[in-house]
């Protein structure tokens, strides 16, 4: 009994913790400066995508990592606090990614999206044709089966922001999303903290492998991005090479 306490009681503790540096990041903004000092050969660019009320400075601790590891990270601003419909969000997600692999002659690139951006990734994939830009795209506690949070957000900032109405359970955008096959070609690894108070667990969409590629970890919403066994999992996703898979080119 007092060991399942402590353990309660440390994994909130965690949950805090993370909580507090998603903040710090929050605070940053959009002022993101890139770093190319060293890139592993080989390696396709990551995209990240934040969330609802997020900025490209919440992705900071995946970026740092990716970065540390040899990886060349991009990330964009979606709007104000990504509160604009994530029909047009991914629009203009699909466009700076084909922007970018014409700019670095490359086939594709990977794509990891963090909560309401995982929403918006899929969406260029399966509705936009982005499967002919993106390779792998990892959903980090996405909300795709909607969250119950947004029935306290819609009386608040619902008058100004229509992706809250795009997260609502049972709505028409996450149904259709949810139902769509996934295109040939692109592979999907959906990761959930267990005690995520934001998005519940969906279980596994179509299109994703429920035994390979259906990852639930501890940790609360902010551990998606802060924690390093949430970056683990996404990073072995990405890491991996497909048997067909053609050589890229390095980015420049």
């Amino acid at each position: 009994m007092a060991r399942s306490v402590r353990k309660a009681l440390h994994s909130a503790a965690e949950t805090v913790t993370h909580s507090l540096g998603y903040a710090r990041h929050l605070l940053r903004g959009n002022r993101v400066t890139g770093d190319l000092s060293w890139v592993q050969p080989g390696t396709r660019p990551v995209v990240l995508v934040h969330g609802f009320l997020g900025t490209r400075g919440t992705m900071m601790p995946l970026t740092r990592r990716f970065q540390a590891d040899g990886r060349v990270v991009f990330s964009y601003h979606h709007g104000t606090f990504q509160l604009g419909s994530l029909r047009s969000s991914a629009e203009e997600l699909t466009q700076k990614i084909r922007e970018l692999v014409d700019n670095l002659e490359l086939d594709r690139v990977d794509v990891l999206g963090f909560s309401m951006g995982g929403l918006v990734a899929l969406h260029a994939v399966k509705f936009l044709q982005g499967q002919r830009w993106i390779r792998r795209l990892v959903m980090l506690g996405t909300p795709l089966a909607g969250s119950w949070l947004t029935l306290a957000a819609i009386p608040t900032i619902g008058i100004l922001s229509s992706s809250v109405w795009q997260v609502r359970p049972g709505c028409k955008f996450l149904e259709e999303l949810r139902s769509a096959p996934l295109p040939a070609g692109v592979r999907l690894r959906q990761i959930h903290a267990d005690a995520d108070a934001f998005c519940r667990n969906p279980g596994p969409v179509e299109g994703v492998d429920p035994e390979h590629d259906y990852i639930v970890l501890p940790g609360g919403h902010a551990s998606l991005v802060v924690a390093q066994h949430f970056y683990a999992a996404a990073r072995e996703f990405l890491d991996e090479t497909d048997e067909a898979e053609v050589e890229v080119t390095p980015p420049r």
